[in-house]
């Protein structure tokens, strides 16, 4: 359990941490206001993301453990060649095995990979800051920054666990300020599609939403489904239909999750494991979502899909099956910068408690042998397990807190201008 300490221990001194910043907020911001963004962020990445890497990895001299041992496996096979699917297993879409074996020709290491994904984070927290630019102060958007990099549910997941969640994020945003400095939809769609190749398949989920309000569809879907058909023509010859692997990740068990949570009060007969279950949480997410793009098809792109992924993805975490809490490192931006209302302290709280269950809770339940509660007694019949079961419904309770703070129409972003 010495993980789980440890995770505790750096989730409680960032938010610490936070706090002072948010005591001497209108300080730092008005500071912040007259402050190059760039030397700003650059400096912010080196101390939270690049220092703490050097720190564990290289100082402490920690191993790599948990998703990055399986990223190693992935990324050092596609580097020397081997074709992903048939040569080596793999959950994730085909390019990402093959965009972490690039970086690892630079160091041939299983700390690259965590190196990587803090790359990829501080690049996804840049092209944030362009795009939520027009909406809010500079003062406002770097200080949220500064918090984000300390938020135990980016820096832990990304410097620990090395999670790579955040990439979808990245590849949204990326596209439409492509578009937005083109003013061209193939260009957007072209980017949507590499992101949809090189992250995971329930990146797709946000394609759905962004096709029904986009007015130019034909230009939207064509470049899409080109680079779709030319990548299957590629993948099936080579591995058949092993194409498919990242499908089975919907079949993983994990928590928590509404089905997981609700399943002992009805005596283990709801069916908790069964497919059925992954096309509830299928359709709850995917409709949950796209009613949210329609109801604010009419606002700011970047209100519109901050809301949208937040409702989204939320949903995704605590109706799928196969998702569990590591997902807040999926919507924490959007969460933060368009959803959140830092004027109030209720919200700031509860965020930040939602940031340190979702880091904490995972290590917690992986390490008590993943339990599954079939009857209300399973949940009584340790402390430890009362403690599990709790951090399941807390955090739960508390994404259900956030999807509905997106769906509810607020001035959050003008009144951060």
């Amino acid at each position: 359990m010495n993980i789980v300490y440890g995770k505790l221990a750096i989730s409680l001194a960032c938010t610490l941490l936070i706090i002072v910043m948010l005591v001497r907020r209108k300080a730092i911001t008005a500071w912040l206001d007259g402050q190059s963004s760039k030397v700003v962020l650059t400096a912010g990445w080196l101390l939270f993301r690049l220092l703490p890497f050097v720190g564990v990895y290289l100082i402490a001299g920690l191993s790599t453990t948990s998703d990055v041992n399986g990223f190693w496996d992935e990324g050092s096979k596609a580097s020397l060649g081997q074709i992903v699917y048939r040569d080596f297993w793999s959950p994730y879409s085909p390019l990402y095995a093959y965009f972490l074996g690039a970086f690892l020709k630079l160091w041939y290491d299983p700390k690259m990979i965590v190196l990587t994904m803090a790359l990829m984070d501080g690049v996804a927290l840049w092209l944030s800051f362009i795009f939520y630019r027009p909406l809010v102060t500079q003062g406002n958007l770097l200080f949220k920054a500064m918090v984000y990099l300390l938020f135990p549910g980016s820096l832990v997941l990304c410097i620990i666990g090395a999670q790579e969640d955040v990439w979808m994020w990245l590849f949204v945003v990326l596209a439409y300020l492509v578009q937005k400095r083109t003013g061209k939809v193939t260009w957007y769609a072209v980017i949507l599609a590499i992101g949809l190749l090189t992250t995971k398949a329930i990146f797709v989920l946000i394609l759905f939403p962004l096709f029904l309000i986009e007015k130019e569809k034909i230009r939207f879907l064509v470049p899409m489904a080109a680079i779709g058909l030319l990548s299957l023509a590629i993948l099936y010859p080579l591995v058949g239909w092993e194409f498919m692997q990242p499908l089975d990740e919907a079949k993983t068990l994990r928590a928590p999750n509404i089905p997981a949570v609700i399943n002992p009060w009805f005596a283990n007969q709801i069916g908790v494991g069964e497919k059925f279950w992954n096309w509830i949480g299928l359709l709850l997410s995917l409709g949950l979502g796209s009613w949210t793009a329609l109801r604010f098809q009419n606002k700011s792109f970047q209100y519109m899909l901050s809301r949208t992924w937040v409702v989204l993805f939320a949903t995704m975490m605590i109706v799928q099956q196969s998702a569990y809490s590591n997902y807040i490192f999926l919507f924490l931006i959007p969460l933060m910068y368009g959803v959140v209302d830092w004027t109030s302290k209720k919200q700031v709280a509860l965020l930040l408690i939602y940031n340190i269950l979702c880091v904490v809770h995972p290590s917690i339940w992986w390490r008590l042998d993943m339990p599954k509660y079939h009857s209300l007694n399973d949940i009584v019949a340790t402390q430890t397990s009362l403690m599990d079961y709790s951090l399941q419904l807390c955090i739960i309770v508390l994404t259900g807190y956030f999807i509905r703070l997106a769906f509810r129409e607020s001035n959050v972003m003008v009144q951060q201008h």
